[in-house]
């Protein structure tokens, strides 16, 4: 197969020759530099600038909704993971109607409803989330403050009695939104090359947002001293086929990121806040058979083993950048033909015109 590219691209080269076809060769540092100017995202994610511009509002003038999960000592078997059936509705509508009485004995009509998202195994672990029909506390940054109303009311409530049910110690934890806001690399532009079938390292810095409405916990904030060096995000880097890492049919290469000399792995994020992991190194090796199908480079950001936050949303995990080609491939050529035709066409033209004019 090999001796067939080599024969076509043999074949293409003497008809371009003869032709008078001039190749016309891809300036690689300017094309990077065009793609780190274009797709490199800097601003925050749509939901973070929602949450930033919500926090300079008066209180009590919009809808607050806060995410959050609390964990029972019930057996959990697997009727609970089908909301259709009657365990699932059973107890969903015993724990909605036990969360009613205690934010409508302490809010009132401020407090509009709750909503269960789903149970998980461990004992049982409800994700939920309390709707206000405005904020419960006046503050300028009325979604903390919301939270805040939120735990505080809850941990009373369970402290008392929480219905018929027994509650884990320690299982309340209210919901972050860990998000990728922007990824780019630290070299100049006309420093970053692109090599087929090897190991290529970049340099690479994270912006990282959190738009949930409690604030991201540090390593150091599980109370566990013992791992406070242990990294509270995994960072992974893929090349796709696709910008849409959620496409099950999607074509991608992964590799973990080396994150040895990286800063903030152990950090955490405040609401509305946003984190910068810097010195972060990025592994992408992509086989030149293969290469013309990828067309951009990812990195996905998850929390680690260790991590002590709850992320509610896990779809903006991860930015990608149009990188290797675009539709009209003019980003790194990945097409190793290509690459040859240009250069032995350099070559041979000169060559050929002359026996030409023989």
């Amino acid at each position: 197969m090999e001796f067939v590219k080599q024969l076509l691209c043999f074949s293409l080269v003497l008809l371009m020759s003869f032709g008078h076809v001039t190749l016309q060769t891809t300036d690689t540092a300017t094309d990077m530099e065009e793609l780190l100017a274009t797709d490199e995202v800097t601003t925050a994610d749509t939901a973070t600038d929602l949450l930033a511009t919500a926090s300079m509002v008066t209180a009590y003038s919009a809808t607050v909704t806060v995410k959050a999960s609390l964990g029972l000592n019930e057996v959990f078997t697997s009727d609970l993971n089908d909301p259709t059936t009657s365990a699932y509705q059973t107890l969903e509508t015993d724990f909605i109607s036990t969360m009613d009485d205690v934010f409508q004995t302490a809010y009132g009509a401020t407090y509009n409803k709750t909503v269960v998202e789903g149970f998980r195994a461990g004992s049982v672990y409800v994700d939920f989330r309390v709707v206000f029909n405005e904020a419960p506390v006046a503050s300028d940054d009325y979604v903390e403050a919301t939270t805040t109303a939120l735990t505080d009311t809850l941990t009373a409530a369970i402290s008392d009695g929480f219905g018929d049910f027994t509650v884990i110690a320690g299982s309340l934890v209210a919901a972050t939104d860990l998000s990728v806001s922007s990824f780019s690399f630290a070299e100049a532009a006309a420093d970053i090359d692109f090599d087929l079938n090897v190991d290529n390292i970049y340099t690479v810095s994270i912006t990282l947002a959190n738009g949930g409405g409690a604030s991201l916990k540090s390593i150091a904030a599980d109370g566990d001293s013992g791992n406070n060096n242990a990294d509270n995000f995994a960072i992974t880097f893929i090349v796709s086929d696709s910008n849409d890492l959620s496409d099950s049919t999607a074509l991608t290469i992964e590799s973990d990121a080396d994150v040895s000399e990286a800063t903030n792995m152990q950090a955490g994020i405040a609401i509305s806040s946003t984190l910068v992991l810097q010195d972060v190194y990025a592994l992408v090796n992509v086989p030149k058979a293969d290469c013309g199908l990828y067309k951009h480079l990812c990195v996905k950001v998850e929390g680690s083993t260790d991590s002590v936050f709850i992320d509610e949303d896990s779809t903006n995990d991860y930015k990608c950048i149009a990188a290797f080609a675009n539709n009209d491939a003019e980003y790194l050529p990945c097409s190793g033909c290509m690459t040859r035709v240009s250069f032995i066409v350099l070559l041979l033209v000169p060559l050929v015109s002359y026996y030409l004019t023989l």
